[in-house]
């Protein structure tokens, strides 16, 4: 900055013509610097260069020129120049102004040109040139207190001309009465703009350096062949390869692909640019890395001259775009797996046999299964999803025991469970549930299940039976227990008379070999105790009944085995377990068949749930029994036959127990171990005796149970039972 030390008319031309000097050095620079950076450029490309450069330095000259004529005038052109001139005393009055100041000022809305004080000036004014004057104002007191000021940057202003560019700069003045400072308000609107072109023209004159600057991407320069004349150094960085190794030869030969890929050259010669295809390419030590590379060419009259290529490393994306397929084929498989998932609970919520409901917190249904569809009476293409229970449009018993229940759980947040209602069904029998309303959490609203419990009125019946019987059954066990006592002691009386009645035979039989005339009394009551009645009768007598006590002992031994339920698993004896069932059994088999034992002597003891194991020999007996039964007398009138067997091989022990019933056919035997499942009618079969033996033998005894039987040929079930068994499993 030149300071100014007084205003005359020849210090200005002074400090004029030293700044067009400055400025010619500086134009001369820029020119030197142009043709130095030009001249190891092509030809065609240097030549424009250096008319640019020749057509800009004309011009510069021409301004110079210009400036020159201007000096004979300058006084006159002070008050008549571009810049508006202010000076300012110590306080920051203005002191003088030229004529431009005020028509700059003037070309701003609501400025006061005529404000006496620079500072309160700058105050008033708004954004743009507000901003520029305030930044000057800051200036200006450095400048009063003695400090050295910086240059003003450019602010943009808005003036009745359009947006312009205003430059403001604090000169101090010394020696010159009141004036202590000059502001030189400048247009630098066409000074910027002519600055952007030259930077232009300069950038387009040094292009390869800007893009080596400026560009991550691989650049590379080649003749109208292919060869290499120069690269940047991101091509370097990318590859590998320094410009020394590759000059002069061709792009493809480092591509590390055979062949290289290919590309139009008849797209490029008819004058469009090529984008290859991104391709897997090589660097210099061994890396694999994905290229994508855009082909440009630079033209003159002659054609093709030059080509340029911009290569990319694209990896990355590559590597991100087959994450992207890979994580868009494992969302598509996991979409699948949801949908098919979500097909399969649905078909799993509309299979089960309970109530199932969702609503949302309006009161809207968000969803049921067939089974809540069914019992309120609704259609089988009904969907009640979306809408209230008004408009559902049924009027049974069950919608105002939701409601209340709904309402419920919805002002209190507690679960209702179990809530026992009766409701009628739609065929008019009374139907009975186990209502559950839970709160959904976090969407609001509310869940309901209802269990239908109306079978287990049979079940709670049948359990009372079954509790019954075994009560029953544990009182046999005691009068068992009590009638063994009393048994022994009069089997063994009855022996003992059967005994000395054998002896009184003896002694009646030598009486009635005496004469009568040796003791004509005792003749006479032999003759009226009609002797040889007594002879044929008793024994006879006797002998049933110790036979008849035998069998009464053999029932009271048999129900103390059965009533016995063991204790875990322990050694069993096979044979005696179905000796002892058998006998319990015999009232449900002895009026319709003849059971017959072919027990293996060398079964011996198997590890076992006793009780459990005699309970399914028990059904197999009596099932057994009833299919005999079911099959009708007998040609003849005879009975039917079931046979029981042991056998034991190498692991297992087999029990077979066959009949000659009414047998069973394919569809029959495959369900004939499902729970609930019988071919009895109501109210002699649960359809639980079969179901609960294959639980005890397969998953509780670790063995297997299976059916032979075809349609009246009766049928045999066979039991097999490992011999030893694993720790784990004990």
């Amino acid at each position: 900055m030149v300071e100014v030390a007084t205003l005359s008319g020849s210090d200005e031309v002074t400090v004029l013509r030293r700044t067009v000097q400055e400025q010619r050095r500086t134009i001369d620079a820029l020119i030197l610097a142009a043709e130095r950076r030009t001249a190891a450029e092509p030809d065609s490309a240097a030549l424009a260069t250096w008319q640019r450069n020749l057509t800009l330095r004309h011009r510069l000259v021409e301004g110079t020129e210009r400036i020159r004529a201007a000096e004979q005038v300058l006084r006159a052109v002070i008050d008549s120049t571009d810049a508006g001139l202010c000076i300012l005393d110590g306080s920051g009055l203005i002191v003088d102004i030229n004529q431009v100041w005020p028509v700059m000022l003037a070309k701003v809305d609501g400025v006061v040109s005529d404000e006496p004080s620079f500072f309160t000036l700058a105050a008033q004014c708004g954004d743009g040139l507000g901003d520029l004057l305030r930044d000057a104002a800051a200036a200006v007191r450095q400048v009063l207190a003695g400090r050295h000021n910086a240059p003003i940057s450019t602010h943009h202003v808005d003036t009745s001309e359009g947006p312009r560019w205003w430059q403001v700069r604090v000169t101090p003045v010394r020696g010159h009465g009141a004036a202590r400072a000059v502001l030189n308000l400048t247009d630098e609107t066409t000074a910027i703009r002519t600055r952007d072109e030259l930077r232009e023209a300069i950038r387009g004159a040094s292009h390869l350096a800007l893009v080596a600057r400026h560009m991550d991407d691989a650049v590379v320069l080649a003749d109208a062949e292919g060869r290499i004349e120069w690269v940047n150094d991101a091509f370097t960085q990318m590859s590998g390869y320094t410009l020394d190794e590759v000059a002069g030869r061709l792009r493809t030969e480092f591509f590390g692909t055979n062949p290289p890929p290919a590309f139009d050259l008849a797209a490029m010669a008819a004058g469009d640019s090529v984008v290859m295809p991104d391709f897997e390419s090589r660097a210099k030590d061994g890396r694999r890395y994905w290229l994508r590379a855009e082909l440009y060419r630079v033209v003159d009259d002659d054609g093709i001259v030059r080509m340029v290529a911009v290569e990319r490393d694209v990896t990355a994306r590559v590597k991100a775009e087959r994450s992207r397929l890979a994580a868009k084929a494992r969302a598509e498989a996991l979409a699948h797996e949801l949908s098919v998932e979500s097909a399969v609970l649905t078909g799993v919520i509309s299979a089960i046999p309970h109530l199932i409901y969702w609503k949302d917190s309006l009161g809207r249904y968000g969803g049921h299964n067939a089974a809540f569809r069914d019992v309120r009476g609704l259609a089988g293409d009904a969907d009640l999803t979306g809408r209230p229970e008004r408009e559902v449009g049924v009027a049974d018993d069950l919608a105002p025991i939701l409601a209340e229940l709904e309402a419920r759980v919805l002002r209190t947040g507690e679960p209702v469970v179990d809530h026992h209602v009766t409701v009628t069904g739609v065929g008019g029998a009374p139907r009975a549930f186990l209502m559950s309303v839970l709160p959904r959490p976090g969407a609001g609203g509310v869940i309901g299940i209802g269990a239908d419990v109306t079978h287990l009125g049979e079940l709670e019946r049948q359990l009372h039976q079954a509790n019954r019987l075994e009560a029953i059954g544990q009182l046999a066990a005691g009068i068992a227990h009590e009638i063994n006592t009393p048994i022994q002691f009069v089997s063994d009386n009855t022996r003992f008379v059967e005994q000395s009645f054998t002896e009184l035979l003896t002694l009646v039989a030598a009486l009635r070999a005496r004469p009568a005339e040796s003791d004509p009394q005792l003749a006479e009551l032999l003759r009226d105790i009609d002797v040889d009645f007594i002879l044929d009768e008793v024994p006879t007598a006797l002998t049933e009944s110790m036979e008849g006590l035998e069998r009464v002992a053999q029932i009271v031994r048999a129900m103390k085995d059965f009533s016995h339920p063991g204790q875990g698993r322990a050694d069993v004896d096979i044979n005696r377990a179905v000796e002892s069932t058998s006998q319990v059994a015999r009232n449900e088999w002895k009026y319709h068949a003849e059971l017959s034992l072919d027990l293996d002597a060398g079964v011996g003891l198997v590890p076992c749930y006793e009780g459990e194991l005699k309970q399914v020999i028990l059904n197999l007996i009596v099932n057994a029994a009833h299919a005999v039964e079911a099959a009708g007398p007998r040609p003849g009138g005879g009975l039917g036959h079931i046979v029981i067997s042991t056998r034991r091989s190498a692991d297992a022990v087999e029990i077979s127990i066959g009949d000659d019933g009414t047998g069973m056919d394919v569809a029959t035997r495959q369900r004939i171990f499902d729970p609930f499942f019988t071919t009895k009618e109501v109210g002699k079969g649960t359809g639980q005796g079969l179901s609960m033996a294959y639980s005890s033998i397969v998953q509780k005894h670790g063995g297997a149970i299976r059916v032979e039987s075809s349609p009246g040929k009766g049928a045999t079930f066979i039991i097999e039972l490992p011999i030893r068994v694993e720790a784990e499993a004990e």
